[in-house]
């Protein structure tokens, strides 16, 4: 039998470790958001994570709020986790530790949370609550706007008053109604002046229609009131 054997010194960590959160975003709606984690390491085999930060602790048993409170679990690209409760900013943490337990340095990512929902108000009109298609008497004009910058706004016919933006039919503009839809920067407090006309009511509604406006703003969330 051999009298000797080689036996190798690791003591260097896993190299530019990274923490991404959903991708990159500024914003998110939902607590639970998506980590896209690495390093420049090659060969990843026996690595571990170690995951922290503004987190509720409930959703992951190895995803605490501080790095010493959390445990180390099997290395992978993709991890859910979910986001401490209450709007603003949030910081999760990361460090990779390889097959012999070195660590890697601290890596981090911010995201803000936002699950307020914009507020739509009409200060304007509307200037008739009912239109036939006879020249005169054919037009309903309002004007709406947001309580928050926005970026999307859509008016549709709804199944009741309180439908959410992915219910009813938007209505059309090609019997001359304006303003029905829209995407670009708008600030709070935009007016946006609108049009509807009997004949494009005509081809989404029927006698008695619930008109409501939406919008979406920076942070992706809809309005709902």
């Amino acid at each position: 039998m051999a009298s000797y054997f080689t036996l190798t010194l690791d003591t260097l960590g896993p190299q530019t470790p990274s923490v991404v959160i959903n991708a990159g975003a500024s914003y998110a709606i939902d607590q639970v958001v998506t980590l896209g984690i690495s390093t420049s390491d090659s060969d990843t085999t026996g690595y571990q994570i170690k995951v922290w930060g503004d987190v509720d602790p409930s959703y992951d048993g190895n995803v605490l709020t501080t790095e010493i409170a959390s445990a180390w679990s099997t290395y992978v690209t993709s991890k859910q986790v979910k986001l401490s409760s209450g709007g603003g900013v949030k910081t999760v943490y990361l460090k990779i530790r390889d097959d012999v337990w070195n660590p890697s340095s601290q890596a981090n990512d911010t995201i803000t949370l936002d699950q307020t929902l914009p507020v739509v108000s009409m200060p304007i009109g509307p200037d008739n609550i009912k239109i036939s298609k006879q020249a005169g008497k054919d037009v309903c004009s309002f004007s709406f706007q947001a309580d928050t910058a926005f970026t999307d706004f859509v008016v549709k016919v709804v199944p009741t008053i309180d439908a959410l933006h992915t219910a009813g039919t938007q209505i059309p503009t090609a019997g001359g109604s304006t303003n029905m839809s829209g995407s670009g920067s708008y600030s709070a407090a935009t007016n946006i002046a609108c049009q509807i006309t009997g004949t494009d009511l005509e081809a989404v509604g029927s006698e008695l229609n619930i008109i409501k406006v939406f919008i979406k703003e920076t942070s992706g969330n809809w309005s709902a009131l």
